[in-house]
């Protein structure tokens, strides 16, 4: 990650959220959204492919726990609020993929144990694919939408609205283009909602897995 995004964007970005009254997370947060984000990613697709068709609750949470501790460093995190009903996670430009050690070292060990050894082969085919498409649309020059997660029961709150506005005005004050990627069909219609379009569809390599790749211009 470049050393100067990290200095400006990200410092100026944290304030912008904050601004708007949410939630910068502490790493003592990360175990509770992970439960939140496999809440609310019940029987995802994208996360039934990583572990062979079928949804495995405790694989979907330790995937959220290592993107979560892997990317605190270098991604704003932030929730609704303090009880954390939903939250998000945006990296800055420049980002181009999860690195394997930091993977390994917060937790994939673990989840390669829980889950065998093809679940590695899966998620590299996907980030391959997904990394190469978000390229192809913004030239890794972006704020990338990497999860937005809002805990089932608190849906139907206004809480994604909470969470995402913000940010996007940010992104058009900093003239940047957003991207996103979602896995079900319904998601689209509401990324649309917050003027995303759709860049382009097409199923993840061996898998039944429909991908949408979402960019977002910045508004003048």
């Amino acid at each position: 990650m470049d050393k100067l995004v990290r200095k400006i964007e990200i410092p100026l970005a944290k304030k912008a959220i904050e601004k708007a009254g949410l939630y910068i997370v502490d790493r003592k947060d990360l175990g509770r959204l992970a439960k939140i984000a496999a809440d609310a990613y019940l029987d995802y697709p994208l996360h039934n492919y990583f572990t062979k068709g079928k949804y495995d609750e405790k694989a979907s949470r330790l995937l959220m726990q290592i993107s979560l501790k892997t990317m605190t460093d270098d991604a704003i995190i932030y929730a609704d609020s303090e009880d954390l009903n939903g939250f998000a996670i945006w990296l800055p430009l420049g980002f181009t993929g999860s690195k394997t050690l930091p993977f390994l070292m917060n937790g994939g060990i673990g989840l390669i144990l829980h889950s065998g050894p093809g679940i590695i082969g899966r998620l590299l085919t996907y980030e391959t694919f997904a990394m190469k498409l978000k390229e192809t649309y913004t030239d890794h020059v972006d704020w990338y939408l990497y999860n937005l997660s809002v805990s089932r029961k608190a849906q139907g709150k206004g809480i994604a609205s909470k969470l995402l506005r913000p940010m996007l005005t940010f992104c058009d004050q900093e003239n940047m283009v957003c991207y996103l990627e979602t896995n079900k069909e319904t998601n689209v219609s509401l990324y649309q909602h917050y003027d995303f379009q759709l860049a382009e569809q097409k199923l993840v390599p061996k898998s039944g897995v429909m991908h949408y790749a979402m960019t977002r211009k910045p508004k003048e």
